[in-house]
C-alpha cells in the first residue's frame, strides 16, 4: 500500500466485495476479495467509505476512520423517498455518482445486479424514487425453485436461442427472463421520458453488458458508478 492513498472506496454487494483505491485522484482497477477478513488485512489502516448490501461485522463497524455509507451520511443530494433507513447505500451512491458524472441531465441508474434496480436522480440533484425487480437470474431460478417440473435454465441460458418467442420449454423461460427484462425497461424509459425530457440512461453491473444494445436509449455504461459516487461523498465530509 502506497503512503499516498486517499481512500478505498468499497462496494459490498450480495455475491461480491470490491475494492477500488483512490491515489491522487486516480482510481485504481477495482479489485475483489473474497471476505471481510481479507477486506481488513489488505488496507487495515487506509481511511475507507463502505457501500454495503449486506450485514456488517464488529470489526469493520468500529474500524477507525471509516465511514459507513447510510442514508444518515451528509450527502451531496437529497433524497426525496418516504423510508430513508430501507435505501441500499448501493443505490444511493449510485446516485450520487450520477449526478457527479452528468449534473444537468435528469438521469436514470439502471443496475443489474441479483436484483435489478432503477432508480431517477434529477437534474436538481433529488433522488426521485425507483424501482426493484428480480434480476436475470433470480427469475429463471425462481420460475424452476417454484414450480415442479420447470428447469433451471441460469447456468446455460446463454446457449439458447434469443428470439421473442421459444420453440422448446427452455427457450420460453429465457424469452421471459431476458426479453422480459428488457421489455420492462423500455416501458419504463417511454414513460419516464414524457416528464423528463433530457432523461440520461447509465446502466451498471454484472449483466449489464447483455442488455446495453437492446434498449431504446442512449446509453452510458457506468462500470464504477457506485465508486465515484462512493468517492464524491467522501469528498463532502
Amino acid at each position: 500500500m502506497t503512503n499516498n492513498t486517499e481512500v478505498i472506496l468499497v462496494d459490498v454487494g450480495n455475491s461480491s466485495i470490491k475494492i477500488t483505491q483512490v491515489i491522487d485522484g486516480q482510481f485504481s482497477t477495482t479489485e475483489k476479495v473474497s471476505d471481510f477478513k481479507e477486506l481488513a488485512s489488505l488496507h487495515e489502516s487506509s481511511p475507507m467509505i463502505i457501500s454495503s448490501v449486506r450485514k456488517l461485522p464488529a470489526d469493520i463497524l468500529g474500524r477507525p476512520e471509516t465511514i459507513i455509507l447510510s442514508h444518515k451520511t451528509p450527502l451531496p443530494i437529497r433524497l426525496d423517498y418516504e423510508t430513508p433507513e430501507t435505501l441500499g447505500a448501493d443505490r444511493i451512491a449510485a446516485a450520487v455518482g450520477a449526478h457527479e458524472l452528468f449534473p444537468d441531465k435528469d438521469n436514470l441508474v439502471i443496475d443489474f445486479g441479483t436484483c435489478m434496480t432503477i432508480d431517477l436522480i434529477d437534474k436538481t440533484g433529488v433522488f426521485r424514487g425507483g424501482i426493484i425487480s428480480p434480476g436475470l437470474r433470480m427469475r429463471m431460478n425462481a420460475m424452476s425453485h417454484f414450480t415442479d417440473q420447470l428447469p433451471d435454465i441460469s447456468e446455460e441460458w446463454q446457449t439458447l436461442a434469443s428470439g421473442d418467442l421459444g420453440k422448446t420449454t427452455k427457450e420460453c423461460l429465457y424469452s421471459g427472463s431476458f426479453w422480459g427484462i428488457i421489455h420492462e425497461i423500455n416501458g419504463v424509459l417511454r414513460t419516464l421520458s414524457k416528464d423528463f425530457t433530457s432523461l440520461n440512461t447509465i446502466i451498471s453491473g454484472g449483466d449489464a453488458h447483455f442488455f446495453e444494445s437492446k434498449l431504446k436509449a442512449h446509453i452510458f455504461a457506468g462500470s464504477k458508478i457506485v465508486q465515484k459516487g462512493l468517492y464524491r461523498i467522501w469528498k463532502y465530509q
